[in-house]
């Protein structure tokens, strides 16, 4: 059995005792696991306590079970530990095997390094600290992420120790770190070994992009780290100027959308209708993004990569990030738009107006026409990315399709 304290970081940086998470062992038949949930009483007698998950863990003293077997906790908390990448890097750094990867072990062994604003101990306090290493070691970073990539079993421990430091929270599956300055703390994201484009530079000409056509985005930067080697700097929005934290939690567990799962933006227009402080505005900004992702081709539009931000004036949908052209040409969004499975176009996005708020069609072709005006520039944003010229060309057929299919 495993028993964590779960601890919630405010904006503040103030620390505060939120709850409590019991997960049993494993079942010895089927191999699920049985947890549970509680608020802290401290926590719910807080002026200011919020809840973690408005949809399936409002304020109270009840005891929630975890309807995920495979699991054993929600979905919030499992929204504090990385994918792919960072499990591989806390499975090597931490020796385990396979039945140890489970994920209340992970938690339990993440303790405060996750990313949003709680954190999961045995014992004790959090201490308030900017997690991850220096900008000074990105070009290191950048090179041992390469090696654990393409060589995780025959290096010694010791020479990952410092990606193991800036490693342990990311999520997705590509190569990556957590860093910091003295101006903030930082995503770094790196060029993959499988890569068939040069997807640093191509993320980061779309995050450019998608400012120039009115989106609240993660502030981005792109650094050159030596001879052919650079990253992406992906400022984080849960973490602010003082160190304190921001609550999250994504999509998918807001809609317990485990494993396959068939959903739509208007699913998440549900959800901002529900949580947001600010509904009206962050409706726009979904459909901005929507229309955005259409024409630029981000097809890989799923569920984690849209998250509800907490902080102290409520639940507002957080920046935009992780938004990349569409480099497996695939013809659908992993999101449906609309009900029509064909490529959307004009008439596609106007169609959905209604379930963004948008009430005025001359609004919405507002939107498509900035959103357009914006994407069309793509050609001087790669150039000034230096996207290479094949990439460039290649992915240009893509997005000059898109645009004729939303043009106005």
């Amino acid at each position: 059995m495993i028993r964590l304290d779960i601890w919630l970081t405010l904006p503040s940086g103030k620390h505060m005792k939120a709850g409590a998470l019991v997960v049993g062992d494993p079942d010895p038949v089927r191999g699920g696991l049985h947890g549970q949930f509680r608020y802290a009483p401290e926590y719910l007698e807080q002026p200011h306590a919020f809840s973690f998950d408005p949809l399936n863990l409002p304020l109270s003293k009840e005891t929630f079970d975890a309807d995920r077997p495979r699991e054993g906790v929600h979905g919030v908390f499992e929204d504090s530990l990385p994918d792919d990448w960072g499990r591989k890097l806390m499975a090597r750094r931490h020796k385990l095997d396979r039945k140890e990867q489970r994920v209340p072990n992970l938690l339990r062994l993440l303790d405060n390094q996750g990313l949003g604003a709680l954190s999961y101990l045995t014992i004790g306090e959090p201490e308030l600290r900017t997690i991850g290493v220096s900008c000074q070691h990105l070009e290191k970073l950048a090179l041992l992420a390469q090696k654990f990539e393409q060589e995780p079993d025959i290096a010694d421990d010791n020479d990952f120790s410092l990606l193991f430091q800036a490693g342990s929270s990311p999520g997705g599956a590509r190569p990556k770190a957590l860093v910091k300055d003295d101006k903030g703390a930082y995503l770094a994201k790196f060029a993959s070994s499988k890569d068939r484009f040069d997807v640093v530079s191509l993320e980061a000409a779309a995050m450019e992009l998608s400012r120039m056509a009115g989106i609240e985005t993660a502030d981005t930067m792109l650094m050159p780290l030596g001879k052919e080697v650079k990253c992406l700097l992906v400022r984080r929005f849960d973490i602010n100027e003082q160190g304190g934290r921001n609550h999250l939690i994504s999509m998918q567990s807001l809609l317990k959308a485990d494993g396959y799962y068939n959903a739509g933006y208007r699913d998440l227009t549900n959800v901002i209708r529900h949580m947001s402080s600010q509904p009206g505005h962050d409706l726009s900004r979904l459909y901005r993004q929507m229309v955005f992702n259409v024409m630029i081709g981000n097809t890989d539009d799923h569920l984690k990569n849209f998250i509800m931000l907490h902080d102290d004036n409520g639940w507002r949908l957080s920046p935009a990030f992780d938004m990349v052209p569409n480099i497996g040409f695939n013809r659908e969004h992993v999101l449906r738009i609309g009900l029509d499975p064909r490529p959307p176009n004009t008439e596609t996005l106007l169609s959905e107006m209604k379930h963004f708020g948008i009430k005025r069609r001359q609004q919405a072709m507002g939107i498509i026409e900035e959103v357009h005006g914006a994407v069309s520039k793509w050609p001087e944003v790669f150039s000034q990315y230096n996207v290479p010229e094949t990439d460039a060309e290649r992915l240009g057929k893509d997005i000059g399709q898109r645009l004729k299919r939303t043009c106005y």
